[in-house]
């Protein structure tokens, strides 16, 4: 069964709107389509929905109006959209705006199949007949006549296709327009977004907006933590933080006196979540003193950046993780979790380690736990030393599952010391790979 099939299969039905988006019946009647189709984007179980996106929803029941979402780079505009018309079924017909985009791009062109001539439709024939959404990303930069071409559709009018004989579209009661942008069709006044130009006034006045903002920080978080349970959670409100003061400086806020100029990248979403991933994927560098997470940064974001702006990201990244200094070989950093900082591997963890321990005035509890990513950051086992006044024990194993454990009395410690026999083997841990979790201690 061919796209076309399938598409004039697709069958209307009246949904809940609080069981779509929030599982909880509202009685309130929003339209969707019975079944997915082939240009239905696929539900992201873990995908979190902002408080913008409640206009977006209002939309959707009321949809009298095409709709404009505007925002910075990557805060989820797109992603939201997509997100939304999964769970209602609807098929998604997408193209991203450019400066050479044309109207036939949107509505169609001629080309040759098999030696025939036949007539393709575009992204916005198609979800006019079919009772789809057509997507424009990036619709700000599209020449302003162009995107003028559109006013009559938006309207409500049918879609009048010269090169395909003067073909009539008739706009399906399913059929929905929505536009991305950066600036808000007024152009852009920061400077930031190169390409973007100035919209017809007719035009922009035609839609309803919704502007967009980056998710809030608990909502990142938690969806780090979800993505990636393996990285601890103080280390995720950092890499958090980070990100937001690295936002900050994109949109010329920074409050630092050393970085008051703008910088020309910034953490979109999807950029915070490729940090973590590589985090967690270059892990076993740190048994080669590498910190991992400003590894990682580098090739998640600061490489697209100017040398000035990538050194301006390192320094920053010294002051949220202080064991950075250890990607350049220097032992003598001993971390801060108190900043924030649950990465502590390698010579840095025995160095932090080392600090707490000395400190004691006299031996007391101690516990010590340690974890270690694989390879390819899909598990982790879990080690845990507990020194006590009658000898030590070890559990070990799989994260959330430490079934292998052993006790050593106090005659079997080192110097008869329990805190001594699990300073050595914490110390041969750490250089194995594995990093401490200050949260989960107790010096």
């Amino acid at each position: 069964m061919d796209a076309s099939t399938l598409l004039t299969n697709l069958k209307v039905k009246d949904l809940d709107a609080g069981e779509v988006f929030s599982n909880k019946p509202s009685g309130t009647v929003v339209k969707g389509y019975e079944q997915p189709c082939a240009y239905t984007p696929a539900i992201a179980p873990e995908y979190v929905f902002q408080e913008s996106s409640r206009d977006i929803i209002v939309w959707l029941l009321n949809p009298g109006e095409p709709l404009y979402v505007f925002g910075p780079v990557g805060c989820g505009k797109t992603s939201c959209i997509k997100q939304l018309a999964a769970r209602l079924n609807y098929p998604v017909f997408e193209v991203t705006g450019h400066g050479r985009l044309e109207f036939s791009d949107l509505a169609g062109h001629l080309t040759v199949q098999n030696g025939n001539m036949t007539f393709q439709y575009g992204p916005l024939a198609l979800a006019m007949r079919y009772g789809g959404i057509c997507l424009v990303n990036e619709i700000d930069l599209t020449a302003p006549e162009v995107a003028a071409g559109l006013n009559s559709v938006l309207d409500g009018a049918p879609l009048c296709i010269a090169e395909n004989g003067g073909e009539l579209v008739t706009p399906h009661p399913m059929f929905r327009f929505v536009a991305t942008a950066n600036s808000n069709g007024g152009g852009d006044e920061t400077g930031l977004y190169q390409g973007v130009q100035r919209q017809n006034l007719a035009f922009a006045d035609r839609f309803m907006l919704c502007e967009m903002g980056y998710p809030d920080s608990q909502v990142e978080k938690a969806l780090l933590r979800k993505r990636f349970p393996t990285l601890p959670k103080a280390l995720c409100a950092t890499m958090v933080k980070y990100a937001n003061e690295v936002r900050k400086l994109f949109m010329g806020e920074g409050s630092s006196s050393s970085m008051v100029n703008a910088i020309e990248v910034t953490f979109s979403t999807r950029s915070l979540l490729r940090w973590a991933e590589l985090t967690v994927r270059f892990q076993p560098l740190a048994m080669q003193g590498v910190q991992p997470v400003t590894y990682a940064l580098d090739r998640a974001l600061a490489y697209r950046a100017s040398r000035e702006t990538r050194a301006m990201l390192h320094e920053l990244a010294q002051r949220h993780f202080p064991q950075h200094k250890a990607t350049h070989g220097d032992d003598t950093d001993q971390g801060n979790p108190e900043d924030g900082d649950g990465d502590l591997s390698g010579s840095a963890g025995i160095n932090f380690m080392m600090a707490k321990i000395q400190n004691l005035s006299t031996p007391r509890l101690m516990k010590i736990h340690l974890r270690k990513v694989s390879p390819d950051g899909h598990h982790s086992k879990d080690w845990i030393g507990e020194a006590r006044a009658d000898g030590m024990e070890l559990r070990f194993g799989r994260t959330g599952g430490l079934n292998n454990g052993h006790f050593f009395d106090r005659t079997s410690c080192q110097n008869g010391i329990p805190m001594e026999e699990l300073k050595l083997r914490a110390r041969k841990k750490l250089r194995e790979g594995y990093h401490i979790i200050p949260e989960l201690s107790s010096f």
